[in-house]
């Protein structure tokens, strides 16, 4: 009788997943978006949990930030969150997401479901081979970070974003000029991220960066609503440190 039961089961099953996978493909870029920016009951996942393929597209190009807040929708896709204000959309094949239409409704932001450091006519920019850079921008890393080799670069039509070993991002114009050294927990409202110096750390965060991060760097951190997020460097690489206003660990990203 069990395994009567269980065939029909594992069809229902079988079906309403086809049909989710169906409904998300027959979407275009921007229902989908919009779909996934508005849901309210989207499971909360780990950078682990992640595709590959969305995992390296944001390594690649979104190296000045981090991945703040991940969410997954069965027969959706992915909204991701990033540390600069930026959210992300992929549907589940791991394809990358940008909303098109230039008069996005009211309910997905006043500058739409990207976010509002995100600029509808620069787009996300492009990644650029690091041999393709200006000179001008090799001439300045050798002269100012001795012994620093070019990792990623990513330009827009304004500037260009360049990841250098340390790990440093660094800004320049798109003639080559420096701009500015960018922090990871850095974004476009500087009101969204209010410098915050180490020594002025809840004593609960202080204590655990002491206690499980003894030989880390500290560069930076920020109070960003209710949370405080700090820039460490660990064994040579980028650690990003999560808080609560009154220092209790949250999570930690690459």
């Amino acid at each position: 009788m069990k395994k009567l039961l269980f065939i029909p089961l594992f069809l229902l099953a079988a079906l309403v997943f086809f049909q989710a996978c169906e409904k998300e493909q027959n979407l275009d870029d921007d229902a989908l978006i919009e779909l996934l920016a508005t849901a309210t009951d989207l499971e909360i996942i780990e950078p682990a949990q992640l595709p590959g393929s969305v995992r390296q597209s944001i390594e690649e190009m979104f190296f000045d930030t981090f991945m703040e807040d991940i969410y997954y929708g069965r027969g959706l896709g992915y909204r991701i969150h990033l540390g600069n204000e930026l959210r992300l959309f992929f549907r589940e094949n791991g394809d990358m997401l940008q909303f098109r239409n230039p008069n996005p409704p009211s309910r997905l932001g006043t500058n739409g479901p990207h976010g509002p450091c995100f600029d509808r006519i620069l787009g996300f920019g492009r990644p650029v081979r690091p041999e393709a850079l200006p000179q001008e921008i090799h001439d300045y890393i050798a002269e100012n970070y001795e012994d620093a080799a070019i990792r990623m670069a990513r330009a827009d039509l304004h500037r260009i974003v360049v990841l250098v070993t340390g790990p440093i991002v660094l800004i320049f114009d798109r003639e080559g000029n420096f701009v500015q050294e960018w922090s990871p927990v850095a974004n476009c409202n500087p009101e969204s991220c209010r410098p915050l110096p180490g020594n002025q750390l809840p004593a609960a965060a202080r204590a655990y960066i002491t206690e499980n991060y003894p030989d880390a760097t500290y560069r930076n951190s920020c109070l960003r609503g209710d949370r405080i997020a700090v820039f460490m460097i660990n064994d040579g690489s980028r650690l990003i440190l999560v808080f609560d206003r009154n220092g209790e660990f949250l999570f930690s990203r690459p």
